[in-house]
């Protein structure tokens, strides 16, 4: 039976998982309209959704007991995601769109802290290069995206449930797949594993660490979800739009593939912090300018503001933090810095973005900011501890 690499394994399903999330995340609105749904109707369902992303992540990873219980809890969700959207080609209608959305939510986006889990576990067993594997889930997206977006000029808007089902299947057949490499608990640190978020959030190391990556990623917030109408606002062709996305993708892309090579000797808290001062810049420069050469330039920035701050939460957890609580923090990094913080702060431009306009980017620098004082204290502790 073919048994590939652990590298091969996890950038298969990495592929698998973020051509599906490429189709499902942008174009899953799309087809709830074609299906009836007003736009106040999905605001409201895509904004609970967010919650539903929130709630898989804090109530399937702790059951997740040990690292052999990785690969099956990736197989067993993969498999109820493809029966949520499988079920939607039969039961229609607001009440069961309503709820199957948010199941598809609810496992589809657990996936993605399941797959960095089982990588971060061959980070620290086989020194494994996360971000060129993690590479081929943005290539992924970006095919998969553009792929369907064509599609959507010839087909209706059916295309976008077959595909995305049709999409599930394959990836939850690739995990189906045995890896050489078997996931084994790292117990060198003398503590038992564990599955429980709440006692590790409780640590103070593990409470910076949600905090800091909550607030550089959360300032994001803005960006997803007004950036284009801004750039439209402000004159710039739709063309022009799609080139400035595509800048951050790449050089995402470019911090993925070299970083671990660039960022060898440093720190997770050093990542952290050219990541915050990152984000300062970059806020700063996309709040106060309509000049299209500096907004390339803050684009460019997405490298340090988005890609390397998932290196270092990867680094840190494979590498600084007690391997026993490796499984609790890839799921409280997922839940709260990518999910429930992006989600409230979402909530909060959406209530800012009319009234101040691009004022909102210039907040989103601020909470980049409010992690610098953070970072430097952890410096200064360990530099403490040190000596």
């Amino acid at each position: 039976m073919f048994k590939p690499k652990a590298a091969s394994w996890i950038s298969l399903y990495f592929s698998g998982l973020f051509f599906a999330w490429g189709i499902f995340l942008p174009f899953w609105a799309l087809w709830l309209e074609s299906e009836g749904l007003d736009p106040s109707q999905i605001g409201m369902l895509l904004g609970f959704s967010m919650l539903a992303r929130f709630l898989g992540n804090v109530l399937l990873m702790p059951r997740i007991k040990s690292a052999k219980h990785l690969l099956p809890g990736v197989r067993w969700v993969s498999f109820a995601s493809i029966l949520v959207v499988a079920s939607l080609c039969w039961l229609n209608g607001y009440f069961w769109l309503t709820v199957l959305t948010l199941a598809a939510n609810f496992f589809i986006a657990t996936l993605i802290p399941l797959g960095d889990a089982v990588a971060t576990k061959w980070v620290s067993q086989l020194q494994l290069d996360y971000g060129r594997v993690r590479v081929f889930g943005s290539i992924a997206f970006i095919v998969s995206s553009t792929l369907l977006g064509l599609g959507l000029t010839y087909f209706s808007h059916s295309l976008i449930l077959y595909a995305t089902l049709a999409s599930l299947v394959v990836m939850w057949g690739l995990s189906l797949l045995t890896p050489a490499s078997p996931l084994v608990d790292d117990e060198s640190d003398g503590e038992p594993v564990s599955s429980k978020l709440w006692p590790v959030l409780k640590q103070t190391h593990a409470l910076k660490f949600v905090a800091v990556t909550a607030l550089i990623q959360g300032s994001h917030a803005a960006y997803y979800a007004y950036s284009t109408l801004y750039w439209k606002s402000i004159g710039y062709a739709e063309s022009t739009i799609g080139y400035l996305w595509s800048i951050g993708v790449a050089l995402e892309m470019s911090i993925l593939i070299f970083g671990s090579k660039w960022f060898k000797s440093w720190n997770a808290n050093k990542m952290f912090l050219l990541a915050a001062v990152g984000g300062v810049i970059r806020w700063g420069i996309f709040g106060s300018t309509e000049v299209l050469p500096l907004m390339m330039l803050s684009q460019g920035l997405h490298a340090l503001t988005f890609a390397l701050t998932q290196l270092a939460a990867i680094k840190y957890i494979a590498s600084e933090a007690p391997s026993s609580q490796a499984i609790p923090l890839q799921a409280l990094y997922s839940a709260i810095a990518l999910n429930m913080g992006t989600a409230l702060l979402t909530f909060l431009s959406s209530a800012l973005y009319e009234p101040i306009g691009s004022g909102i980017f210039l907040i989103m620098g601020g909470l980049s900011a409010l992690a610098i004082p953070l970072l430097l204290l952890n410096a200064k502790s360990a530099k403490a501890s040190n000596s």
